[in-house]
């Protein structure tokens, strides 16, 4: 199980990762709302999130077919989920607790990265987010 929290742990959360499944992502729309040059996420089961705490103060904002949730106290980006009944919950790896066992395996969105960043020359680069 993962554990997460928002920066000032007003909402600590688990859920159960799907082994192997981490990004990085270059997308804009990760970009802008991470406030980072990519996002690496950590895809998991989103049947399986419990939350420990805060719950009520779970903000959510829905943007292009997907649903991006962020603490309303500290603003942390927390996750996000499509709208669609599909059990992929993807994490952002500043919310996890302990990110110490997580490597990405592919770099997604490549065509939108930003120009000085240099890619992971060791695991694939992808157009898009790959079939899963």
């Amino acid at each position: 199980m993962i554990q997460g929290a928002c920066l000032c742990g007003a909402i600590a959360f688990e859920v159960e990762e799907i082994p192997g499944l981490v990004f990085n992502c270059h997308c804009l729309r990760c970009r802008k709302s991470h406030g980072a040059a990519f996002a690496t996420q950590v895809l998991s089961k989103r049947s399986s999130l419990k939350f420990s705490k805060g719950l009520a103060l779970l903000c959510e904002y829905e943007s292009t077919g997907s649903i991006r949730t962020f603490c309303s106290r500290c603003g942390s980006r927390l996750m996000n989920y499509g709208k669609n009944e599909m059990d992929y919950l993807s994490i952002a790896i500043s919310a996890i607790i302990n990110q110490g066992d997580f490597r990405p395996i592919g770099e997604c969105f490549v065509a939108e990265k930003l120009n000085f960043i240099q890619l992971d020359s060791s695991i694939p680069h992808h157009t898009e987010l790959p079939e899963l």
